[in-house]
């Protein structure tokens, strides 16, 4: 078999991209996904023992684990000129990394606890895109940030995350004016309920364990009538990285057609 042929079809081959919290959930289904399309892909996240497992991953891409913590910046700095140093390019950041507080009335959050979610939320994403686009703007390469159905819906007891998910949303279309006079696209996916490790305790904690029965619920709630996959959110996001060429300043619902209803 020539390289040609082993390389066909794979549309991410030799590019390169940072996930960031990209160890489980929704960002480990963009990684698997852009590596299986031959990316070579960082994953920033501060869970080793994940981390370590992938250099055993069989795949026909490769997969890089930094250890970042996301609410540092020198961190996230060190770590994307870490990746570009030793790929030697940057073709793709996806903005992931983010947490739920739960359900939670405003009385229940504390103001610092606010500030907390913004430094993780969307602190991280703007960050994040500042040290990674002088990588970007040479390769001509693209962001993708991981938003919500929360960000324009809205969601009750959560408003700091709605806050923090609807910032992400309004970041990505100014930066998409921003950018491109220098060829960088940026666009955004909203999901809505994915079957993520964070759901299930976002439930949990809310004193709902994750029966079939309640698993059914949710998915009832979506006009597909189910709830996603990590893996479907990492093929929108290889869409966007690869295909949607002529398109900034997005938000792609992946929402199973919760807003429908």
């Amino acid at each position: 078999m020539s390289s040609s042929d082993a390389t066909r079809g794979l549309r991410f081959y030799n590019k390169v991209a940072i996930v960031t919290g990209g160890c489980r959930g929704i960002g480990r289904g963009c990684v698997d996904v852009l590596a299986e399309h031959g990316g070579k892909i960082a994953v920033l996240d501060l869970d080793d023992e994940v981390g370590a497992s992938f250099a055993s991953v069989n795949t026909p891409g490769e997969i890089f684990y930094v250890h970042c913590n996301m609410t540092k910046e020198e961190e996230i700095k060190n770590a994307i000129e870490l990746v570009v140093k030793k790929y030697g390019q940057l073709d793709c950041l996806v903005n992931n990394v983010g947490t739920h507080p739960g359900s939670k009335t405003i009385d229940e959050l504390t103001v610092q606890s606010f500030r907390d979610f913004l430094n993780l939320n969307l602190v991280s994403n703007f960050t994040a895109s500042k040290y990674a686009l002088p990588y970007l703007r040479k390769s001509k390469g693209n962001i993708v940030n991981i938003t919500s159905i929360s960000a324009h819906s809205g969601t009750g007891l959560a408003s700091s995350y709605c806050a923090t998910k609807g910032g992400c949303l309004s970041l990505t279309k100014a930066l998409a004016i921003d950018e491109a006079k220098h060829g960088v696209r940026v666009n955004c996916i909203s999901p809505g309920c994915i079957d993520t490790p964070l759901m299930r305790s976002v439930e949990k904690a809310s004193g709902n364990e994750m029966t079939e029965e309640r698993l059914n619920f949710i998915g009832s709630l979506h006009t597909l009538n189910r709830v996603g996959q990590p893996r479907e959110i990492g093929k929108a996001c290889l869409f966007l990285a690869v295909d949607a060429t002529f398109t900034t300043g997005e938000e792609l619902m992946c929402t199973g057609g919760c807003e429908l209803i």
